[in-house]
């Protein structure tokens, strides 16, 4: 078993792998090195879930590897190289959704992640968790609407309409304010509806751009989920 000094560095050290893995994947040259780092960090962060004190009940954490591995392998084997940015963006709209259900369990879990009590959580951690689903919303929904236009399943022409800028600075100011006050008050609905904006701003940031540079734009979203 790990103490939690131990696990830190290893969880430390898979994030780095992490990292180094999105910059790899960034780049069809460094593509497989990419592959493998994320790999690494993902096996890294798995043994040492596994080896918490606390750890139980493991047919969750396996069922959900066999079932993400199979869909993986099966998609891996069937796309096409030519179709290989639409999947890059669906596997990073699945990215983002994930940090966003790991900032929500934070939330109401506060316990588990050893950040606090209930209505009583660190305020690093409450900005560290607004941030990350409101980032991880975002990466969402651009990566929903970056696969569909690549795919053809909605049009590449860029959609516009009067005032859009001003609605998407009027959407971010209300997410700054609304991190502010949730960081004060812990309000959970307060919270929902920063990550519900969260998702909204994702749509209307992307849907601007055409469809032939939605490979920058999934570059982008990359960085965004790094």
């Amino acid at each position: 078993m790990l103490n939690s000094n131990l696990s830190a560095i290893f969880y430390l050290v898979s994030s780095v792998f992490f990292i180094l893995a999105l910059k790899g994947l960034s780049s069809p040259e460094s593509s497989r090195r990419g592959n493998v780092f994320g790999i690494m960090g993902m096996i890294i962060a798995i043994a040492t879930l596994i080896l918490q004190p606390n750890s139980s009940n493991f047919s969750f954490l396996f069922s959900a590897i066999l079932i993400g591995g199979f869909i993986g392998s099966v998609l891996g084997l069937k796309i096409k190289m030519t179709a290989m940015p639409q999947l890059v963006a669906a596997f990073h709209s699945l990215v983002g959704l994930a940090a966003v259900f790991v900032a929500l369990a934070a939330f109401y879990d506060p316990v588990a992640f050893k950040i606090g009590e209930p209505n009583k959580i660190k305020t690093l951690s409450l900005i560290e968790m607004s941030i990350g689903a409101v980032i991880g919303a975002i990466t969402f929904s651009g990566s929903v609407i970056a696969f569909g236009k690549l795919q053809g399943t909605m049009s590449g022409a860029p959609i516009v309409f009067k005032g859009q800028h001003m609605l998407n600075l009027l959407i971010g100011l209300v997410i700054v304010t609304g991190i502010v006050y949730f960081c004060f008050n812990q309000d959970q609905y307060v919270y929902l509806i920063i990550i519900s904006l969260a998702f909204l701003i994702g749509f209307l940031i992307i849907i601007p751009i055409g469809g032939a540079d939605m490979p920058v734009v999934v570059s982008m979203l990359n960085s965004y989920s790094g």
